[in-house]
């Protein structure tokens, strides 16, 4: 655990860049709480022995550490764009937003040991603002490579980016700082500091009520703008909880969608726990497809994250295993730990509601258009002839929602304390 002087530190050096220079824009703040190379959420938990902001011991679930499975299929579906691309002699894989390599890990076990042909095309190049210190799996985002043809994956990164927060008075866009004062961190009010802010929200004014608040996430189009550079020819996977913008900007979400969490308790309290707790907000998707768009990619699929993992056929996955416990290959705790981690990657009131959404670029083979995606249109699955993974087989440990100690667990569950799927993924206020 951080030590009350660390926390001290960061927020010591908020307090005294507002006595400077006045009230600091949410993104900024956002940006210290989050990044600080020191006193950060992301490098401070990920450079202390034994912690990870992911997991059973962390502050929220992502579907790589739920189960091995979702690795796999994502690794499927690569297989299949590198066939759809005329099977390419180096196919690389960067995936951004790597955190502790879980993803990576699944990713690139389940090709070594399923698809064989694949693998002598394939490497794996794992990205990440704040790897740990001592990684040698995840790599800064400084080496990012460039002219690759492949895939390039983001889950769960965009929300992370920091934001820049709004409010509607008297009919218009206002933006809401972060200021000092009596002794506590508080917002205050003023005119927005950048022009695209109101313009993302302007088409929407007539239906947003007073006081109405929300979130602009300028951050997209750097992000978009290292895609670009990185990925020459292929494919880009984002994995995210969002919407477009007409529903991101809907008068229901009159709170806007900015959360906090620690310790697996949601909270939109951001001035509170100072680089102790995760801020996240909504994705907006067409932002995503607008700056990748200029960039010259094409969006040709945007499922839910249920029904991608269903086109690509995590069903025989889950029948896989069932017949691995009736032979008794996995005992039944085994058993049971697989499919309940496996299930929760398509739970339609959790995992299940992310978007996949897949643009590509120059995946033409002799000028003809490549086929549509499993994941994205479905059809015949991958998964027949493919063993699934299990989590007493993975090279790196996940969450077990089957253990008592574990915040979901269906043997010990602790309600009202605990906030539920729901609560942590919804779309809905």
């Amino acid at each position: 655990m951080t030590t009350p002087l660390a926390r001290n530190n960061l927020e010591q050096r908020l307090i005294d860049h507002i006595a400077q220079y006045g009230p600091i824009t949410f993104q900024a703040f956002m940006e210290a709480a989050l990044y600080d190379e020191v006193y950060g959420y992301y490098p401070s938990r990920r450079n202390q022995s034994g912690s990870t902001p992911v997991g059973t011991d962390g502050d929220y679930f992502t579907s790589p550490s739920s189960h091995p499975a979702f690795g796999a299929l994502l690794a499927l579906q690569l297989d299949e764009m590198w066939r759809y691309m005329g099977s390419p002699s180096e196919f690389t894989i960067v995936e951004m937003g790597a955190g502790d390599g879980v993803l990576s890990a699944d990713i690139s076990q389940y090709i070594s040991q399923e698809l064989p042909k694949f693998a002598k095309s394939a490497s794996y190049i794992a990205t990440d603002l704040a790897p740990r210190s001592n990684s040698t799996s995840v790599v800064q985002t400084s080496r990012l490579p460039t002219g690759i043809t492949g895939c390039v994956i983001s889950n769960e990164l965009l929300d992370a980016f920091p934001v820049n927060r709004f409010i509607v008075q008297n009919g218009e866009v206002r933006e809401i700082y972060v200021d000092y004062r009596d002794g506590i961190f508080v917002e205050s009010i003023g005119d927005v500091s950048e022009p695209e802010i109101a313009a993302r929200v302007d088409p929407f004014l007539g239906s947003l009520p007073e006081n109405y608040r929300g979130e602009v996430n300028l951050r997209i189009g750097y992000w978009a703008d290292s895609v670009a550079a990185t990925l020459a020819r292929g494919y880009v996977i984002t994995i995210d909880y969002g919407n477009d913008r007409p529903r991101l900007y809907k008068p229901a979400r009159a709170e806007g969608s900015l959360r906090c969490y620690y310790q697996h308790t949601l909270s939109r309290t951001p001035l509170n726990r100072i680089g102790k707790q995760d801020i996240t907000a909504h994705v907006d998707f067409t932002a995503v497809d607008h700056t990748l768009g200029v960039m010259g990619f094409s969006r040709i699929g945007k499922p839910s994250q249920q029904q991608f993992l269903l086109n690509l056929g995590i069903d025989g996955f889950l029948n896989d295993i069932e017949q691995r416990a009736v032979s008794r290959e996995l005992s039944r705790s085994e058993s049971q730990e697989d499919l309940a981690g496996i299930g929760s990657l398509i739970d339609p009131e959790g995992l299940g509601r992310f978007r996949v959404v897949v643009h590509s670029k120059g995946v033409e083979v002799d000028g003809e258009p490549s086929q549509p995606l499993s994941g994205i249109k479905g059809g015949k699955p991958d998964t027949p002839g493919h063993k699934a993974p299990t989590l007493n087989q993975a090279s790196v440990e996940h969450a077990r929602l089957l253990r008592a100690s574990n915040p979901f667990t269906q043997d010990h569950p602790q309600t009202g304390v605990m906030p539920s799927w729901e609560d942590l993924f919804s779309d809905e206020p």
